[in-house]
C-alpha cells in the first residue's frame, strides 16, 4: 500500500479542517480528498517511505489501521515546521536515502515557513489489491532491505502477505516471476535436492547475510530448461553482492483481507 501526500493552501485547509479531522478515522478516502476541491498538489510515497515517515511523526498521531488498510496523517499549516524539520534533519535524511524518492520530492516541495500550507496523507485507492498476483522471487539491496525489514516482518506476523508483496515489489532491485506449475516444480526440486532451501523459502524473507547460502543451494539443484527465467537471473545477479530475498507464494494470500467490491455472477 502506497500513500499520497496532498499539499493544500492554508486558507483551504483551515476551511475544511473540522470535517477532515472528523472523518479521519472512518470516512472513505474519496470523501476526504473531495474536501480540497482542486486546490492541492499530490505527491506519492512508496510503501516503505510513508512507513518510515510515520514512524518519525508521532507528534501528528498518524493513523495506521492494518485491517482496514488505512494510512492517514493530518498536518495543519501552523504545525508544518515539525514535519519540515523531520524531513531536513541530516541524520534522518541519511537513513532514508536508499529508498527516498517521494520523500525527496516532498522535502523540496514543502515551504520552510510554517503557516503557508497544510498537508494531508492518505492511503492510495484499493485498485492495487486487484492486480493479478504471481509467484515471485524479489531481490532487494542490503541497505534497502534493512530499512524495510521491520515492516515486512510485522506484516508476516499479521499474515498480510498481500501487503508484504506490495511493499517488497515497491523497493525490489530485480525479480523473477514463476508460473503456477513452475513454482510447484521449483519447490519440489528444492524439497528433493536442497531441503534447506525450501525451509528458507517458506519463511518468505531471506536476509542478505543468508542469501549467499540460499542462492548456492538453488544453483546446485536448478534445471535451466525447467526454470529459464531463474537461471537467467542467477547468471546476471547470482554472483553479485548479496541481496535480501523475498519469496511470494500467492497461496498464502487467499485468506488476506481485501477491499470489497460488488461481484457479478453469470447465471446460465
Amino acid at each position: 500500500m502506497r500513500c499520497h501526500a496532498y499539499l493544500v493552501r492554508s486558507e483551504r485547509y483551515l476551511e475544511v479542517e473540522p470535517s477532515l479531522l472528523e472523518g479521519l478515522t472512518s470516512a472513505p478516502r474519496t470523501s476526504l480528498i473531495d474536501l480540497f476541491g482542486n486546490a492541492f498538489v499530490k505527491l506519492e510515497l512508496l510503501s516503505g517511505e510513508w512507513r518510515l515517515l510515520f514512524e518519525q511523526s508521532e507528534a501528528y498521531q498518524p493513523l495506521i489501521d492494518h485491517q482496514r488498510r488505512l494510512a492517514r496523517m493530518a498536518v495543519a499549516p501552523d504545525k508544518l515546521s515539525t514535519l519540515v524539520n523531520t524531513l531536513w534533519r541530516h541524520e534522518t535524511h541519511d537513513i532514508w536515502t536508499p529508498i527516498a524518492h517521494g520523500l525527496t520530492n516532498l522535502t523540496y516541495a514543502l515551504p520552510l515557513a510554517s503557516g503557508l500550507i497544510g498537508v494531508f496523507f492518505v492511503e492510495e485507492d484499493d485498485d492495487w489489491l486487484f492486480f493479478e498476483p504471481c509467484y515471485e522471487m524479489m531481490a532487494i539491496r542490503p541497505d534497502v532491505y534493512r530499512l524495510i525489514e521491520p515492516f515486512m516482518r510485522d506484516l508476516i506476523r499479521r499474515e498480510d502477505y498481500t501487503t508484504l508483496a506490495r511493499l517488497a515489489a515497491d523497493h525490489a532491485n530485480s525479480a523473477v516471476e514463476f508460473t503456477a506449475s513452475g513454482w510447484l516444480e521449483f519447490r519440489e526440486d528444492c524439497r528433493h535436492k536442497s531441503p534447506e532451501v525450501i525451509e528458507s523459502i517458506d519463511q518468505s524473507l531471506i536476509s542478505p547475510d543468508d542469501s549467499t547460502r540460499v542462492i548456492a543451494g538453488i544453483k546446485n539443484m536448478l534445471n535451466p530448461q525447467r526454470q529459464p527465467s531463474l537461471d537467467a537471473w542467477l547468471r546476471v545477479h547470482g554472483d553479485k553482492d548479496p541481496q535480501g530475498l523475498v519469496f511470494r507464494d500467492i497461496r498464502n494470500e487467499r485468506a488476506a483481507a481485501r477491499a470489497t467490491r460488488p461481484m457479478i455472477r453469470a447465471v446460465p
